[in-house]
């Protein structure tokens, strides 16, 4: 990106990055350009080091309605999608974990023309893993 923006055939960059395993991203904006105000950008982080806002209780083993926070799908090779991870929050406010729990909730999840933030559903403990369903699974 750097290497671009020098030669000058673009005048601005985005980098992403992502670790982890839905756990850290980072981005930077990068610009061939001064400021338009004149100011110098700053030398340092001027965000706090440590932020204090407070995370919400960790289920581990989540059972209950539940509300999507953020989510992502994993892709095979073919395109296909073969994985939902879902990051949720219970009625008791207490963020979970899962991934999808059936076929028909991988493919909504997959949809690319609804944003599924903020639906509910249902999520229980199923073989030592979350499962997160849009209609609620009979207990068998």
């Amino acid at each position: 990106m750097t290497r671009e923006l020098r030669s000058r055939k673009y005048n601005n960059g985005l980098i992403l990055a992502n670790g982890g395993m839905l756990t850290h991203q980072y981005v930077v904006c990068l610009s061939a350009q001064p400021r338009k105000d004149g100011k110098d950008y700053p030398l340092e982080n001027p965000l706090p080091l440590v932020v204090q806002d407070p995370a919400p209780p960790f289920a581990e083993d989540a059972t209950g309605p539940a509300t999507i926070e953020t989510y992502t799908i994993e892709y095979g090779r073919s395109g296909v999608p073969n994985l939902g991870l879902i990051v949720g929050k219970l009625k008791t406010g207490e963020r979970f974990l899962a991934n999808h729990g059936d076929d028909a909730t991988l493919q909504r999840l997959a949809q690319r023309s609804v944003e599924h933030i903020g639906e509910a559903g249902v999520v229980r403990k199923e073989d030592e893993r979350n499962l997160f369903y849009f209609d609620a699974k009979p207990n068998l």
